[in-house]
């Protein structure tokens, strides 16, 4: 029976597959192009064909985990029967179980999080963008309900969003243990629900 070829998407998704794992083990910096080709059973020409640089792998991983993390979020955002301190809450521990999970377990990721800061900072505005556009929902959600009041959605989803992302950063994830960012998180995420709350 005839193998059926694999599509340039999949050939492609392979390569990020196997460029991540190195870069989580090795760090961006230790990984080479061969190294990536031959975890995929592939010349390092062919690999070439695919993604011009080690940089733009990078990227693309980077970008597959921007993704995730979105899809993430906006599940929550579909979650019936919170409140929207409840949906506040969970978006905010949520993702950083998530980035937590992801960072203690590799760390050399940290060096890919250096570069996109440092090359692609495009991309983490585009991310922080998005996720901020989800804050000012849960917010707005909150002010229909009755359970907060917030004159201006945007301006208050973009101070939130710097108020906690200390929990997402994988600098502070690598230098406190989880236990004190997790208690952190939570208290900082009650303030704000208090902070936000109709006042009599």
């Amino acid at each position: 029976m005839k193998t059926m070829e694999k599509t340039v998407d999949e050939i492609r998704d392979q390569i990020l597959d196997a460029a991540f794992a190195r870069f989580g083990q090795y760090g961006l910096g230790k990984t080479t192009m061969a190294e990536i080709a031959k975890d995929c059973d592939m010349s390092a020409g062919n690999l070439y064909r695919y993604y011009p640089n080690k940089a733009e792998i990078g990227a693309g991983c980077a970008m597959r985990c921007f993704n995730e993390m979105e899809a993430l979020l906006r599940e929550i955002m579909r979650r019936p029967n919170l409140t929207a301190a409840e949906r506040l809450k969970t978006f905010v521990l949520e993702k950083f179980y998530h980035v937590h999970e992801q960072f203690s377990e590799q760390p050399k990721l940290y060096e890919l999080v250096m570069y996109i800061q440092q090359e692609k900072f495009d991309m983490i505005q585009a991310l922080m963008k998005g996720q901020q556009s989800l804050l000012a929902e849960i917010l707005a959600e909150g002010n229909r309900s009755g359970e907060f009041d917030v004159p201006d959605v945007l301006e208050t989803a973009s101070l939130i969003q710097s108020a906690v992302t200390i929990f997402n950063a994988p600098h502070f994830i690598n230098s406190y243990s989880f236990e004190k960012l997790e208690h952190d998180a939570k208290g900082v995420v009650d303030l704000l629900v208090r902070g936000l709350g109709k006042k009599n």
